[in-house]
C-alpha cells in the first residue's frame, strides 16, 4: 500500500471530481441508490430529533460531496465544507455560487424533502444551504489541524463522510486522523461518521484507489479511544452486486457520537 505522502499525491493527480460524482452520487448511480438513499432516513432522523443543532457545522468528505449536509442545514447557522483536493474544492465552490455547469444535487434534495413531508420545498432548501456556507476549504486529515490554513472556531457538529478510511494507509493512521479531526470539534459536540466497511479499493474511472479495510468492531474501538461516546450506530448491508467492480464494500456504517467533555478535578480545601 502507498505511504501517506504517496496516497496524498495520488489523490491530487488522479482523483477526478467529475467521475467521482458520476460514479457514486449521480441520480442513476447504483452506489447512491444502494448506500446513500438507504441511509438517508436514519441520517435525517439524527437532526429532526432536535438534539443536534448549533452555530457551526463542518463537513469533510472524500470527494466534492455535499449530500450529507442537506439534511443538517436547517439546524446550523454557518456551514464549512472541506474538499480533499483543489479540484474538489472548485467543484463544491461552483455549486455554492450556483454557476452554470455546477453539479446537480436536486435528486438528493428532493428525496430529503419528500422524507420531511414537503416535496415542493427542495429549491428553497438548496438555496438556504448555499447561503449558509461560509467557506469551502481544502483539508488534510493527516495534519494535527486539518484546516490549518483557516482560523475557525470549533464546530458544534463535525461530519466525516468516507473521509478517514480513504486518506490513510493503516489503522494507526486512521486513529491518528480521527484525533486530528477532533481538534475541529467542541467538547460535547456531535460527531457523525459515514464509512464503507470491509472495502479494500474504490474506483475513480480506470484508476484504482486503496481503501483501508475496517469493520464495526474497529470503528467502535477507535471512537472509544478518541474519547467519543457513541449515541447511535447503524450498519446498512450492501444490497446490490453490480458494485463489486467499483468498490468492494460489504456494508456501510453510520455513527452518531459525542465528544467527551473533560472532567475537571478540584481539590477539597
Amino acid at each position: 500500500m502507498a505511504s501517506f505522502s504517496e496516497l496524498k499525491e495520488l489523490h491530487e493527480r488522479y482523483l477526478d471530481a467529475a467521475i467521482i460524482m458520476d460514479t457514486y452520487t449521480a441520480n442513476d448511480s447504483a452506489f447512491l441508490n444502494d448506500s446513500v438513499m438507504q441511509m438517508l432516513p436514519s441520517f435525517n432522523k439524527i437532526f429532526t430529533s432536535g438534539g443536534v443543532k448549533g452555530e457551526l457545522l463542518i463537513n469533510l468528505s472524500c470527494g466534492p460531496s455535499i449530500q450529507w449536509v442537506i439534511p443538517a442545514c436547517d439546524y446550523f447557522s454557518d456551514i464549512i465544507l472541506g474538499g480533499s483536493t483543489d479540484q474538489c474544492v472548485a467543484v463544491i465552490e461552483k455549486w455554492r455560487r450556483n454557476e452554470p455547469g455546477a453539479v446537480d444535487w436536486s435528486h438528493v434534495t428532493k428525496a430529503l424533502c419528500e422524507l420531511q413531508g414537503n416535496s415542493d420545498a427542495w429549491p428553497e432548501k438548496q438555496n438556504m444551504l448555499q447561503r449558509k456556507i461560509m467557506h469551502v476549504v481544502k483539508y488534510d486529515i493527516n495534519k494535527i489541524n486539518p484546516l490549518s490554513s483557516t482560523v475557525l472556531p470549533q464546530a458544534d457538529c463535525l461530519i466525516l463522510p468516507h473521509c478517514l478510511e480513504t486518506h490513510v494507509t493503516n489503522k494507526e493512521g486512521f486513529c491518528r486522523a480521527l484525533r486530528n479531526a477532533s481538534t475541529l470539534l467542541k467538547n460535547g459536540g456531535h460527531f457523525i461518521m459515514i464509512a464503507c466497511l470491509e472495502a479494500t479499493f474504490y474506483m475513480n474511472g480506470s484508476f484504482k484507489f486503496p481503501h483501508l479495510c475496517i469493520d464495526e468492531c474497529f470503528v467502535r474501538k477507535a471512537l472509544s479511544e478518541a474519547d467519543y461516546v457513541i449515541e447511535e450506530l447503524q450498519v446498512f448491508p450492501r444490497r446490490v452486486n453490480q458494485l463489486y467492480d467499483v468498490i468492494d464494500y460489504s456494508s456501510a456504517i453510520l455513527v452518531h457520537a459525542r465528544k467527551s467533555i473533560p472532567v475537571s478535578c478540584t481539590q477539597k480545601p
